[in-house]
């Protein structure tokens, strides 16, 4: 593992000034600006990152756990190619990352989660990634990070229209389809994706003796989903939108290395939402009234198991910003969960509710500061108040170089899931809500000349402690029921590099990335534990680096993503090896009268490698992908 740390480190340093010198004033602009993106306004001193475009546009048909994964150095696990991919964030669990769309929280109430593998990318509009806790901005959830998710802006004039089709190895195909329309007041966007795919591969048995080489039979999957966003200036200082999001998915659930046949899983998400934004003397007021419907149908030999959920959230905002100087956000966020579950004694229903308020001053031209406090307002729980208290301060500027000081406080906790609560025979009425702080460091650099090279390089050092850390584990009886477990304390250490660059007609893009993270227990409330020893499926070591080169209408992308090892046991007794996947995409941009025609073709894991994210799930081996995407304008 050690030899392939030093390849990984050896190849950003060789890889990322070799890509030096891309051009963009306009993004320029957006990077040198601390808090020019809508996330970082209230997160002074914390990490924000953002998905590119560029990528996005050659990799749309992938899921969201597929872009994360690629461009930033979080870790995923997943059950195979059609089961559940959960994220990780500094060292804690998929259930303490919070994901948002369009500003509300979208993970299933039932499992305190989002499954990655069902999110396409294709629908959204900016994708950004916030490190380390944000419990005071997001709420509940938000432990180890958080990930934003928008609709679309359609800002062009008149009509648009965005269509494509993919063929890849193993039966999969992709097909999307995108209209929209532009006016000075009415902004529309229609949108269908369908993803077919029999992920028929082959892989190594290492279940068996010798690892015979077998096909997987029992991975297949369907998935498709509708999007609709819908925005009027119904008057010069009011707007409303509109915005739809369904999503279904088939699949079959890839069974373990030497099991029979797996699970299937049916599940359908509906996510409905109107906004009104309002401007006036007082500031901007945004109301955000939302329903949500999460269906999951699981079935096996001998199991059918169905869950339904309604949420029903409202979100109230009112901004007041004075000039470039400060400004000022006090909202409140309500829901109402009415949950059906086979394993519930009945219909069970949970009211939530939170006040905030999120203050950002920047008192001088070098000096950001953001102070937010949220609480939380849970029936049968009492959640403390998550403060946050962030700084970033230009502390040197001379000719092309610029050095920040930044650094974050922040309070954060977790309620526990319906189906702690719940569950009949297992729910623990008695769980307290996670709570933790989280504190982090760092120093960021700008190198900037003029509008031809842009190299930003940031360090962040950070020390987490989450208590009351909530997990299923068997009594002296057997029953598996959850429980307030131990304390957890998560450090690492996180380096980035960004790089754009223009030489003549070419244009270079470079990015890396790589976290070391420590996460174990400190105390244990049952049993003996496991005190000192890393978490399992957490890597101490995980990296990523991209390159992109762009010469008139060619393009080639790279992406290097390197997992280290990971124990399965929070014993250290086993482990899956560490590994590096390499993707490559090659594209062509034609002109065909007012439209747009992209040619692409790309190679995921070229090197052949064999891996696994989660014990024994095969993963494929090296595929291959062609597709044509045609766009107006």
């Amino acid at each position: 593992m050690a030899n392939r740390i030093f390849v990984f480190i050896a190849l950003a340093i060789v890889v990322l000034p070799a890509s030096a010198q891309q051009d963009t004033a306009a993004y320029q602009l957006r990077s040198v600006e601390v808090f020019g993106k809508p996330a970082e306004v209230y997160a002074a001193g914390s990490r924000v990152t953002t998905i590119d475009s560029a990528y996005r546009q050659t990799y749309n048909s992938s899921s969201l756990a597929d872009a994360l994964q690629a461009r930033t150095p979080v870790y995923f696990k997943s059950y195979g190619v059609s089961g559940l991919s959960s994220v990780s964030f500094r060292g804690t669990n998929a259930s303490q990352t919070a994901v948002l769309w369009n500003g509300l929280n979208i993970g299933l109430p039932t499992l305190g989660l989002s499954d990655f593998s069902t999110l396409p990318l294709s629908g959204f509009g900016d994708i950004s990634v916030q490190s380390g806790s944000a419990a005071a901005t997001y709420g509940s959830g938000a432990i180890g990070g958080a990930v934003l998710l928008s609709s679309p802006n359609y800002t062009g004039k008149g009509f648009g229209l965005d269509v494509k089709q993919e063929a890849s190895s193993f039966g999969r195909y992709f097909s999307n389809g995108n209209i929209n329309y532009s006016s000075g007041k009415l902004q529309l966007g229609l949108g269908a994706y369908l993803r077919n795919a029999e992920n028929n591969f082959t892989y190594k048995d290492l279940s068996r003796f010798g690892k015979p080489e077998r096909t997987e039979e029992h991975a297949a999957q369907e998935q498709y989903g509708f999007i609709q966003d819908l925005t009027y200036q119904l008057a010069e200082n009011t707007k409303i939108g509109l915005h739809s999001w369904y999503t279904f998915a088939d699949r079959e659930l890839q069974p373990a290395m030497g099991s029979a046949r797996g699970a299937e899983q049916r599940d359908q998400n509906l996510r409905l939402m109107t906004k009104l934004e309002h401007e006036s003397n007082w500031g901007k007021t945004d109301v955000k009234l939302a329903y949500f419907r999460d269906y999951l149908n699981y079935t096996n030999n001998s199991l059918n198991s169905v869950a339904n959920v309604e949420t029903y959230q409202l979100q109230a905002e009112q901004t007041y910003t004075k000039g470039a100087d400060w400004s000022l956000r006090g909202g409140v966020n309500l829901q109402h969960f009415v949950a059906e579950n086979d394993g519930y004694a009945g219909t069970k229903q949970e009211n939530r509710a939170a006040v905030f308020a999120l203050f950002r001053y920047d008192p001088t031209e070098t000096i950001d500061l953001s102070l937010n406090l949220r609480q939380a307002i849970v029936e049968d729980y009492n959640p403390a108040p998550t403060p946050s208290f962030g700084l970033n301060w230009k502390f040197y500027q001379h000719e092309q170089h610029q050095l920040f000081l930044k650094g974050n406080v922040s309070g954060s906790y977790r309620v526990p899931t319906l189906n702690d609560r719940f569950w009949a025979g297992a729910g623990n009425p008695d769980l307290k809500p996670e709570q933790g702080w989280s504190e982090e460091a760092g120093l960021r650099h700008l190198f900037i000349v003029g509008n031809t090279l842009l190299l930003e390089t940031e360090a962040t050092a950070y020390h987490m402690l989450v208590d009351n850390w909530i997990q299923w584990t068997p009594n002296a009886t057997g029953l598996w029921r959850p429980v307030n477990l131990h304390k957890v304390r998560a450090m690492g250490l996180e380096l980035s590099q960004g790089l754009n660059a223009t030489i003549g007609t070419i244009k270079l893009t470079g990015s890396a990335g790589y976290t070391y993270t420590t996460s174990e227990q400190v105390a244990v409330y049952e049993g003996q534990g496991d005190k000192g020893k890393q978490l399992m499926y957490v890597p101490r070591h995980k990296g990523v680096l991209a390159t992109g080169i762009n010469y008139k209408n060619w393009q080639l992308h790279t992406d290097l993503n390197f997992t280290g090892l990971r124990y399965t046991t929070n014993s250290e007794t086993s482990h899956l090896d560490s590994f590096m996947l390499v993707n490559v995409a090659l594209s062509k941009q034609m002109q065909l009268g007012q439209g747009r025609l992209i040619v692409v073709v790309r190679s995921d894991n070229i090197t052949n490698e064999v891996y696994q994210t989660m014990a024994y799930h095969a993963m494929p081996l090296r595929g291959y992908t062609f597709s044509l995407r045609f766009l107006i304008p």
